[in-house]
């Protein structure tokens, strides 16, 4: 397919790994992965390529995490980071592409995150309970919360 004038000369991206097992098949080398608790239930699992190049997905649980983990075909290391794989990490510079297509291009690509409890949406308070407010000087008072017209 041809492209229209500005876009002739742009090649479209290579899209990122949606799952580990998309990201271990892209290696093609023995890739690590580090499953660590974060919060009270949920977990992350980090996976390392030898390179450095390393994603990373949210679970719901631990057990979840350890699971996408294996069915991967990864070594799994549990809650700390080997310093072979911190160092690893540390040395890999993603390349200049990786931040030009991310959502936030300071902060690079973050892989798909799924939610889970604690993302759920908070609860709107109700009106006419008294709340907190701060005056103009900081200090705190206490009024009661009108309805907007």
């Amino acid at each position: 397919m041809k492209r229209a004038w500005p876009f002739e000369r742009h090649s479209d991206p290579v899209r990122a790994p949606r799952s580990p097992k998309e990201f271990v098949a892209r290696e093609a080398e023995e890739v690590e992965a580090v499953v660590i608790r974060t919060g009270m239930g949920a977990a992350q699992a980090v996976l390392v390529a030898p390179s450095g190049n390393w994603r990373r997905w949210v679970y719901p649980t631990m057990d979840e995490a350890m699971e996408a983990a294996r069915d991967a075909g990864c070594r799994v290391h549990e809650q700390e980071f080997p310093d072979a794989l911190r160092v690893r990490i540390n040395a890999f510079r993603r390349p200049a592409e990786d931040f030009r297509r991310a959502p936030y291009p300071e902060q690079g690509w973050v892989g798909p995150v799924r939610f889970y409890p604690e993302n759920r949406p908070r609860r709107e308070r109700k009106t006419g309970q008294i709340g907190r407010r701060r005056d103009q000087q900081g200090r705190r008072r206490e009024e009661e919360e009108k309805d907007s017209p």
